[in-house]
């Protein structure tokens, strides 16, 4: 079978249509095997937990490139829906929490990467930013809780597909087991980042920032009720998620997350 239309390229990947029902991921070369593979792994493990997630059938190569095979999920991605309409930025939020906490209801224990071993390995890695902060984060996370749930450790509206009631979610290559509220506060963090896609006009910040914190707003709000958590709980995990969350290199964050760092530290 040959490829259709690309559907969406990002960072790794390209998704192109497989037929009617499927689409094809084809990784760039500087992917390794054995990311695709996990890849591929952890896909399987959250579609068999009854998450909704893609099928994951088959890695194939394709013009020469590794890829994997997944059930198309039809729909629009929350984030385009969230551009389009932004009076609704309030019901996403609370969507993302509903479907969020649902994937916290899943065991995964023996399945996947321990979260707070990913989390370590990425507070290490920036080391030459934290310097002697990065002993102390690193004792700080051995005492969070250790947890048992499937995290997707990458939750945001691009990641989420939407189609009228129907609801999914795609790229698990960074799931893990671990807590909840550390999955929880990548998102709150993510959400919250001061980084702005280079086709937003300069001009359109403030408005960029006010939905942003509408959807951070309520996505918080109806995830601490559906959980039963506390913000303060929540709060304790953004010392070593922000830390780890240093390694990305986003444009704009490095800064923004030091200060961050600091003042949890000071505390």
């Amino acid at each position: 079978m040959n490829k259709g239309a690309l559907i969406g390229r990002g960072l790794t990947a390209e998704v192109f249509e497989w037929g009617e029902n499927r689409v094809i991921k084809l990784f760039f070369s500087s992917v390794s095997q054995d990311w695709i593979d996990r890849e591929a792994k952890t896909g399987a493990i959250a579609a068999a937990a009854g998450i909704p997630s893609p099928s994951v059938y088959e890695t194939i190569e394709v013009e020469g490139r590794k890829g994997i095979i997944y059930d198309r999920l039809k729909g629009s991605s929350m984030l385009k829906l969230i551009q389009a309409e932004p009076g609704n930025t309030w019901l996403y939020g609370r969507r993302m929490a509903e479907l969020h906490a649902r994937v916290h209801q899943s065991d995964g224990t023996g399945k996947l990467q321990l979260q707070k071993e990913i989390i370590a390995g990425a507070v290490r890695d920036s080391a030459a930013l934290l310097g002697e902060r990065t002993k102390r984060i690193c004792e700080y996370l051995g005492a969070m809780p250790k947890g048992s749930s499937i995290c997707h450790g990458d939750f945001h509206p691009d990641n989420i597909i939407v189609n009228g009631q129907s609801i999914g979610i795609i790229d698990w290559m960074n799931a893990c087991i671990g807590d909840p509220l550390g999955d929880a506060a990548r998102t709150c963090l993510m959400i919250n980042s001061p980084y702005i896609t280079p086709d937003i006009p300069a001009s359109m910040a403030p408005v960029v920032a006010e939905i942003k914190r509408v959807l951070l707003d309520n996505y918080r709000e109806e995830y601490l009720r559906l959980t039963g958590a506390h913000q303060d709980e929540l709060k304790a995990w953004m010392l070593p998620i922000a830390a780890a969350r240093l390694r990305e290199n986003v444009p704009g964050e490095s800064e923004w997350l030091m200060c961050m760092i600091d003042e949890l530290l000071s505390e």
